[in-house]
C-alpha cells in the first residue's frame, strides 16, 4: 500500500489525467466525505419535531438543509430536473 505522505501526491497525479467531468465528481464525493466528519447529530424524532415551535424546529433542521442544498448543487442526478420548473410548460386547458 502506498504511504500515507504520498497519498495526496498519487491522488492528485491521478485526478489529473481525468476529463473535467469526472474531476468534478472527484471534487464532489471529497466534499462529501469531509462533510461526513461535519455532520450534526440525527435531529429528533418527526413527532418530537412537529411538537416544536416553528423557530426552534427550524433551528434543528437548519444543518441538514443547508447540506442538502449543497448535495443539490454539486450532483448532477438531482440537478437535471431543474430545466422542468414549470416556465414554458402550457396545461391542456391553457
Amino acid at each position: 500500500m502506498t504511504e500515507a505522505a504520498s497519498i495526496p501526491q498519487v491522488v492528485l497525479e491521478k485526478l489529473q489525467q481525468l476529463p473535467l467531468e469526472k474531476q468534478r465528481e472527484v471534487l464532489a464525493f471529497v466534499t462529501a466525505l469531509s462533510q461526513e466528519n461535519e455532520m450534526p447529530p440525527p435531529p429528533l424524532s418527526l413527532q418530537q419535531l412537529r411538537a416544536l415551535p416553528i423557530e426552534e424546529r427550524d433551528q434543528q433542521l437548519a444543518p441538514y438543509i443547508a447540506l442538502m442544498a449543497e448535495d443539490f448543487l454539486a450532483d448532477p442526478e438531482l440537478t437535471e430536473f431543474c430545466v422542468l420548473d414549470g416556465d414554458g410548460w402550457k396545461l391542456e386547458d391553457e
